[in-house]
C-alpha cells in the first residue's frame, strides 16, 4: 500500500480484483491478489470480512439475478474455500481460550464457506472450535456439543427453506441436551432476510456478518467468564 492510498480504497481495490479473479475462474490469480494484500499489512480479518465476506455476497447477487450461472457460483466458491484453507495456517491465534465452540449447517443446507469463515475467525480470537462443515444430520450436532461440552453453538444457513430444520434443532437441542446449554448464535442469507426471529428460535442472537458474529461471541464469552 502506497503511504497516500486510503485503507478504504485499498480494501475496495482488493476486494474488485478478488471478485474478478472469481469470476474468472482463476484460482492461481485470487490467492495472489490475497497474498500481495497481506504482504501490504492488510489483516488477515479484514479480508475475511472486506474481501472473502463482500465478494462473496456479490457472487451470490450475481446468481440470484442471473448474470452469472450456478456452474460459476460453485466455482467462486471453490476458489474461497482454497484460498481461505492456504491463508488458515497463517493466522494469528489468540492463546487465551475463550471457551468451545461447534459450528455447522443443517441438514440438507449445501453452503459452506460462510460457516468456515465463522470457524475460522472463532478459532483465531480464541474459540476451541470443532467445525462440522454443512449438511450435518441433527443426531451428529448434538452429539458433537455433547462430545466437545460446547458452550456455543453456531448454526449458519442459506436458504430460507431451511429454517425449520434450524426450529427442529434448536427445539432437540433444548429437550435432549440437558446438562450443557450451549448460548446460540445464528447466521448466513437466510438470517439477514428476516425482521424477527421466529418465536421458537426465542434466546438465539443472530449475526448478520462476520463482524457482528466476533462482537456477538465476545460478548458471550465475558458473560460466561
Amino acid at each position: 500500500m502506497t503511504s497516500w492510498e486510503d485503507p478504504t480504497t485499498r480494501i475496495l481495490s482488493v476486494r474488485k480484483a478478488y471478485l474478478d479473479a472469481l469470476l474468472a475462474g482463476n484460482r492461481k490469480m485470487a490467492l495472489q491478489v490475497v497474498r500481495n494484500a497481506k504482504e501490504e499489512g492488510i489483516p488477515i480479518l479484514d479480508l475475511y470480512v472486506d474481501v472473502f465476506q463482500e465478494a462473496m455476497y456479490e457472487v451470490g447477487r450475481l446468481w440470484e439475478a442471473n448474470v452469472i450461472t450456478v456452474a460459476d457460483e460453485h466455482m467462486a466458491t471453490a476458489i474461497t474455500q482454497y484460498v481461505l484453507s492456504v491463508l488458515y495456517p497463517e493466522m494469528d491465534f489468540q492463546s487465551e481460550s475463550k471457551g468451545r465452540a461447534v459450528i455447522t449447517g443443517v441438514q440438507g443446507e449445501l453452503h459452506q464457506v460462510g460457516a468456515n469463515m465463522v470457524a475460522d475467525v472463532l478459532e483465531s480470537d480464541g474459540w476451541n472450535v470443532r467445525f462440522l462443515g454443512t449438511n450435518v444430520p441433527q443426531d451428529g450436532v448434538l452429539e458433537a456439543i455433547v462430545d466437545h461440552k460446547a458452550g456455543l453453538l453456531g448454526v449458519s444457513v442459506t436458504m430460507f427453506f431451511h429454517l425449520p430444520h434450524v426450529i427442529e434443532l434448536i427445539r432437540r437441542l433444548k429437550t435432549e441436551v440437558s446438562d450443557i446449554r450451549p448460548r446460540v448464535i445464528l447466521g448466513g442469507a437466510a438470517f439477514r432476510m428476516l425482521s424477527s426471529l421466529p418465536p421458537e428460535l426465542d434466546g438465539c442472537a443472530v449475526a448478520k456478518d462476520l463482524r457482528e458474529a466476533l462482537q456477538t461471541t465476545r460478548s458471550i464469552a465475558c458473560a460466561a467468564g
